[in-house]
Parts: structure tokens; C-alpha cells; sequence
């Protein structure tokens, strides 16, 4: 008995192990399409072309770009580095008034300092702060 196999839609003889081979790949990719098909499963990547890949079609406009979020790593990571020069009382300042959210005035009862030195001292600590995110 002669085997053939369809390639490029011309039918081309093989034997009969590749036959088998063939036939039992093909059933079990229909089998895998009817499968999905009845659990009503759909893959980006059946929107393939040669230009486009189909995931991309439905890509996050919203999403930070690959670029944004490494320069907002290397920001975070130099603000760290600022943050670590600091003494404790300047970092202390900065916790309670950007962590904690307590207001100048607030944070002056307790430390029962001049609303006004405070106010001085933190704007020094936020020019501290800039020039050495600047380096």
C-alpha cells in the first residue's frame, strides 16, 4: 500500500511510519482547535501576522513604558542614596511630613519649635535634597 502525505496541496509518498507520525500530529492539533473551540478559548497570537504580533493589538495604553519605569527606578534609587546622607533629624522631619502626612505646624507642638524654623529648616532640607539628586 502507498502512502502519501499533502504538502503545498501536491500529494508526496512517504512510508508508512511517517504517515502515522503525520496523521496522529494532525488529529491531535484538531483535537487541541476543537477543544477550544468547545471551551470558547481564544489566543492573542491567532491575530499573528508578519508585520504585527496579535498580543500587541491589545497592549495597555495606560501601562508605563519600559523607559518610564527604569528612569523611575534610577530616580527612587538616587533619592534613596539622598535620603541616606541625611542625620536623623533631617530624615525624621521628612518622615513625619511626607509619610505620615503631619502638617509644619503640627509637627512644631510637638517638637515645641517655632512653626517658623521649622518652616526654614525644611526648606534647606528640600534644597539639601535637590542638589543632591542634581550630582
Amino acid at each position: 500500500m502507498n502512502y502519501y502525505i499533502k504538502v503545498k496541496g501536491a500529494p508526496v509518498p512517504v512510508s508508512e511510519e511517517v504517515y502515522k507520525a503525520y496523521c496522529q500530529g494532525e488529529r491531535k492539533e484538531r483535537y487541541f482547535r476543537e477543544s477550544d473551540i468547545r471551551n470558547k478559548t481564544f489566543f492573542y497570537d491567532a491575530l499573528d501576522t508578519d508585520e504585527l504580533n496579535g498580543s500587541d493589538m491589545f497592549g495597555d495604553p495606560d501601562a508605563e513604558s519600559v523607559e518610564e519605569t527604569a528612569e523611575k527606578h534610577l530616580l527612587l534609587e538616587r533619592l534613596r542614596q539622598a535620603v541616606s546622607d541625611l542625620s536623623q533629624e533631617e530624615r525624621d522631619m521628612l518622615c513625619r511630613l511626607y509619610v505620615y502626612e503631619d502638617s509644619l505646624r503640627a509637627f512644631s507642638r510637638e517638637r515645641q519649635v517655632p512653626v517658623s524654623t521649622l518652616h526654614a529648616r525644611h526648606q534647606k532640607l528640600l534644597e539639601k535634597l535637590r542638589k543632591k539628586m542634581e550630582i
